[in-house]
């Protein structure tokens, strides 16, 4: 269905700035997406489009041609976007793709989020639990940054205690720490079949109880710094991973 909107009074521009507000997107379980490589990335998860010229689209998403002035007003983003849409939350599933796990345990910058997803994808984590007091999926930076991978990988949010979980299920879980008894990123051969890698929270690192619940902690060896940005590190340690399985 195609539709034309030429004001920023019209009911459904009203609902798509509505989504900018994260306890709205929550209530509605609903989220906007900018750019033409997202909307390519969501198909499945897309509603709604709000574009200036009619898109070759399935028919079960309504397409609203709108003015550059809405288009404008809806976009979040500094560089003018030619087309945002609507989407719906994306569906967890709690039994695991084919793949290993990533756990990310108070991560709070959206960019880290959506860099470490993004990282996933490329090196086949595609299942990657959020803890509570990690930074909101939904938050556009974290979309932007994951450069549309949240819409082909298992986000889990962590309300049951995924680790002791997929303890119990025989994952070994991995934590990258700098404590003293951390081995080295280069000395770590055996890749386990099944694990879980834990990246922690900017400052802090992870929670002790996260910590308590790993088999094995890692660190990267480094030169005259004593750390790194986590969305790096898990770069590092995924590849790692990737290069030895």
């Amino acid at each position: 269905m195609i539709k034309e909107i030429t004001s920023l009074k019209n009911p459904i521009v009203k609902y798509a700035l509505s989504l900018k507000n994260n306890d709205e997107m929550k209530k509605e379980r609903k989220f906007l997406i900018e750019g033409f490589h997202l909307l390519e990335m969501a198909l499945d998860y897309v509603e709604i489009v709000f574009t200036l010229n009619k898109l070759d689209l399935p028919e079960s998403i309504t397409q609203y041609i709108v003015t550059e002035q809405i288009l404008d007003k809806i976009s979040s983003a500094k560089s003018f976007q030619k087309v945002v849409a609507i989407c719906k939350f994306l569906e967890s599933n709690e039994e695991e793709l084919a793949s290993n796990y990533i756990y990310l345990d108070g991560v709070q910058d959206p960019g880290n989020v959506g860099t470490i997803l993004r990282t996933a994808l490329a090196f086949n984590f595609k299942n990657i639990v959020l803890s509570n007091d990690s930074a909101f999926l939904y938050n556009q930076k974290v979309i932007q940054s994951s450069q549309g991978s949240i819409f082909k990988e298992n986000i889990i949010f962590d309300k049951i205690n995924m680790l002791e979980i997929l303890k119990e299920r025989g994952y070994e879980i991995i934590g990258t720490s700098l404590t003293e008894r951390s081995i080295n990123l280069a000395n770590f051969k055996k890749i386990p079949a099944k694990c879980v890698l834990i990246f922690g929270n900017e400052g802090k690192g992870m929670k002790k109880e996260v910590e308590n619940m790993c088999t094995t902690l890692l660190k990267i060896p480094m030169n005259e710094i004593d750390s790194l940005n986590v969305g790096v590190a898990s770069g590092i340690v995924m590849y790692s991973f990737k290069e030895k399985i």
